[in-house]
């Protein structure tokens, strides 16, 4: 028996969207999922135009697309339903106070975990 697993993706950018089409390429057997707060973006992802371009991306998007790569704007489902859970999400230079113009701004990655203790079911299977 193949072991399936379900890894939701929160964040669909430059980084999130191909680094999870490559993953669903490369694990057929893992159900892989990619959430973002933009409908727009995930529109995109689910359009013939992308709304990023890598070489081969848009080949490699369409060939798992639909069989083990979804898009979805239901972050709250998409965290119920996973096994593993990647973030994606931007993290841009803080522009004031301590750190002001060279420390990663945190807040939405904060806010997404904040989402996952909120929202998780699974308990660790340790």
């Amino acid at each position: 028996m193949v072991n399936t697993s379900r890894v939701l993706c929160i964040g669909a950018g430059y980084v999130g969207g191909p680094t999870m089409a490559m993953f669903a390429a490369k694990c057929p057997q893992s159900r892989v999922t990619v959430v973002d707060i933009s409908e727009p973006r995930i529109d995109a992802w689910n359009s013939e135009r992308l709304p990023i371009y890598e070489p081969g991306l848009d080949g490699l998007v369409r060939s798992v697309r639909g069989r083990n790569l979804f898009f979805s704007t239901d972050i709250t489902g998409g965290i119920r339903e996973s096994d593993v859970i990647f973030v994606s999400v931007n993290t841009p230079t803080e522009t004031f106070g301590e750190g002001g113009g060279y420390a990663a701004d945190l807040q939405y990655w904060e806010t997404t975990a904040r989402q996952i203790l909120a929202h998780s079911t699974r308990q660790d299977r340790g």
